[in-house]
């Protein structure tokens, strides 16, 4: 949603694949939290705030047997989203041109998951309330609400650095369409004077201060200088969800974009008698967090007990970490480092653990239920000499849990199909030579991105199914047709071969 239609027509907020958004993401999440089982497939889904549709055309594309709804109210925004509907063929996606607090909920309702990224922090307060209005009154009764927003205690830096800027005589009396530029000038000039050998917060500031140096003008412009953008503490998002007899789940971000938090963390502030939401928020303050993503259900929404024994038994496993070193030392006890999301550094020493990452790593990024990756893995220790203990599928099942929520692991519901092998005539789909001319990365099935460099980029708007790889390799460097297809390959980007 946009108020304010000019600063969106100048700064075009161009919309993007987010993750951790997708109805099966919010539905797993859900799972392993609380038990709360919400429908994964044959779903009805909309988001408020849709933008350009960034978001949910990936979604539509490689889902058609569900239905998704776009609401905004930038008519200019949503002439791109329904453009790019229509270039895709997508059937199961339409978009409505509304103002939040005119939507009327039964005309959506029963939806399964509602969306709401980055929009609750950017309204006025009245508008907050029209969103969880809505996701009360149109949610089904196992349906999922999606709400991010900025966080406080870490978004107190950013809300500072916010303040400078809007308050600096350089931006403010600068025209809208150079206050990004000038704000962004004015965070390289303060970086540059930031006293970090004396000044213990200078490190967290001069951090938020080369998010804006750095940063796109279009972000810029609506993080920092938009009239409206605020944080809330988790304890008076909750109670204002319950006012609108909505319920809390959980979180649907593991390994945050702020950093992981470590087990002996979560493990001391559980020793404090304090309720889960407080002790939520004491791990926040320690993390410096400074964003969320919470899931909704109605208040009389159905939970069990989270049983993860029993939940693996529906999960497809799938993760890249590669070893740091060769060979791979699969003996029991003997820690082996790999190479994790963002270059993390993991270490496993359990031999069934080590065999497991190295079976996903080669498989990526298709996934593997449990019970054939533990089969697989005990034939790998085999084929090298390596026992297996008595309690090797419960080790496995709890390392794979801690990684998962270290965000080093992929957890999914289900595992979509899809071409692995390209033809003579190599074919991308059209989602993805759409995504090639407007974005430098390409959406998976697993909405995930896989970002590409522009002369790849190139490669893939061309392959449209007309090119004999001899051709391609004519026009482009052959090195990067023989580099790029197999990615393609691995991560469903290509067309099925009937339709070649």
């Amino acid at each position: 949603m946009n108020l304010g239609v000019e600063p969106y027509e100048i700064y075009a907020y161009t919309g993007s694949t987010i993750p951790c958004a997708a109805p099966a993401h919010i539905a797993l999440c859900a799972r392993w939290l609380h038990g709360h089982c919400a429908a994964a497939e044959h779903v009805r889904a909309a988001e408020l705030g849709c933008g350009d549709g960034g978001n949910l055309l990936p979604l539509a594309f490689y889902d058609r047997h569900s239905t998704f709804v776009g609401v905004d109210s930038s008519r200019s925004a949503l002439e791109r989203a329904r453009d790019g509907a229509t270039r895709l063929g997508l059937k199961n996606l339409h978009f409505v041109c509304s103002d939040i607090r005119d939507l009327t909920p039964p005309a959506f309702a029963p939806l399964d998951y509602i969306i709401v990224h980055g929009l609750y922090s950017w309204v006025p307060d009245d508008v907050r309330g029209s969103i969880m209005s809505f996701c009360r009154d149109a949610l089904a009764a196992d349906g999922l609400a999606y709400v991010s927003y900025n966080a406080q205690p870490g978004w107190s830096t950013r809300q500072l650095v916010r303040e400078t800027l809007r308050r600096s005589r350089v931006v403010r009396e600068a025209a809208l369409v150079e206050k990004a530029a000038k704000a962004i000038k004015l965070a390289a000039r303060l970086l540059e004077d930031i006293p970090l050998s004396r000044v213990a917060s200078a490190v967290v500031l001069a951090d938020e201060l080369a998010r804006v140096r750095d940063g796109d003008p279009s972000y810029v412009f609506h993080e920092y200088l938009a009239d409206t953008n605020d944080g809330f503490w988790l304890t008076d998002f909750v109670a204002r969800a319950r006012a609108h007899d909505l319920a809390y789940v959980g979180d649907a971000q593991f390994g945050r974009w702020e950093g992981y938090v470590p087990p002996e963390l979560k493990a001391a502030v559980a020793k404090r008698d304090v309720d889960s939401i407080e002790a939520e928020e004491m791990i926040d303050l320690l993390g410096h967090r400074y964003f969320r993503a919470s899931i909704l259900s109605r208040a009389n929404a159905r939970r069990a007990p989270a049983l993860r024994t029993d939940l693996f038994r529906h999960l497809y496993i799938a993760a890249s970490l590669p070893a740091r070193t060769e060979p791979l030392d699969l003996t029991e006890g003997n820690a082996q480092h790999f190479v994790g999301a963002a270059g993390a550094d993991v270490t496993i020493d359990s031999s069934i653990t080590k065999a497991a990452v190295a079976l996903l790593t080669a498989k990526w990024p298709a996934g593997v239920p449990l019970g054939q990756l533990y089969d697989d893995s005990r034939a790998l220790l085999a084929a090298h000499d390596h026992s297996v203990s008595r309690d090797a599928h419960g080790q496995l099942v709890d390392e794979v849990s801690a990684l998962f929520e270290a965000a080093q692991i992929e957890l999914r519901l289900r595992e979509p199909t899809c071409p692995r092998e390209s033809s003579d005539y190599p074919k991308a789909h059209i989602l993805a030579r759409w995504e090639a001319e407007r974005r430098t990365s390409l959406t998976t099935p697993y909405h995930r991105c896989v970002p590409l460099e522009s002369a790849a980029l190139e490669l893939v708007r061309a392959l449209d199914g007309s090119r004999s790889i001899a051709d391609l390799q004519r026009r482009f460097d052959a090195e990067l047709v023989a580099q790029t297809l197999p990615i393609l390959g691995r991560c469903g980007l290509l067309a099925d071969r009937s339709d070649q």
